[in-house]
């Protein structure tokens, strides 16, 4: 008996120190991937109040250039992304299993840490949230509005997908303005 409880908790343990790695690491690599685009993004801007200045195909076709590495680095985050979402939402089910064998091998022992976080912040449970929100006793309490909110990884992927049409839409703007340019070499701007 007291095997299976050490096991269960150095089990637990070392699921939890694991999700936390992947969970920093995660924001790390969200953090270059905002530095990376901010930094294109300045590029391209620059690129673009010169080609305004002064008409010239090689600017224009630098302007075209410029979004593909980002474009493709925004595809590969977003890979990326959905791989580590898949990972964080497997540790935390893995944490549930634990929780779910403790209660049945010590009923009278056990801890639900991530059964009810898992039901206030996934499924909403009424019952659940307002027992926390009972015991946090605060007037005008914003417990409710912050946990029914959309979660860190929807609003990165959510940043991803953006730069990613970004992108698509400066490099396909890019490229039909070039591809116009040289369709009617005849114009030029004044």
């Amino acid at each position: 008996m007291e095997k299976s409880y050490t096991r269960l908790l150095e089990e637990w343990k070392a699921n939890v120190d694991l999700l936390k790695f992947y969970e920093t690491l995660k924001q790390q690599r969200f953090a270059h991937f905002l530095t990376i685009q901010t930094a294109f993004l300045a590029i391209f801007g620059l690129l673009a109040k010169d080609a305004i200045g002064v008409f010239s195909l090689v600017t224009m076709a630098t302007l075209v250039l410029v979004p593909t590495p980002p474009l493709v680095i925004s595809f590969y985050f977003m890979r990326v992304d959905r791989r580590g979402r898949a990972f964080v939402d497997t540790a935390n089910t893995r944490l549930l299993l634990i929780e779910d064998e403790w209660q049945k091998l010590f009923p009278d022992d056990h801890f639900a840490t991530y059964q009810q976080q898992f039901g206030a912040l996934s499924r909403r449970d009424e019952k659940l949230v307002a027992q926390y929100l009972g015991a946090r006793n605060i007037p005008n309490d914003p417990y409710k509005t912050l946990i029914a909110a959309p979660s860190a990884h929807a609003s990165e992927a959510a940043i991803i997908r953006l730069f990613w049409w970004l992108w698509m839409i400066l490099f396909v703007f890019s490229t039909l303005h070039l591809a116009w340019h040289l369709a009617n070499p005849e114009w030029r701007p004044a």
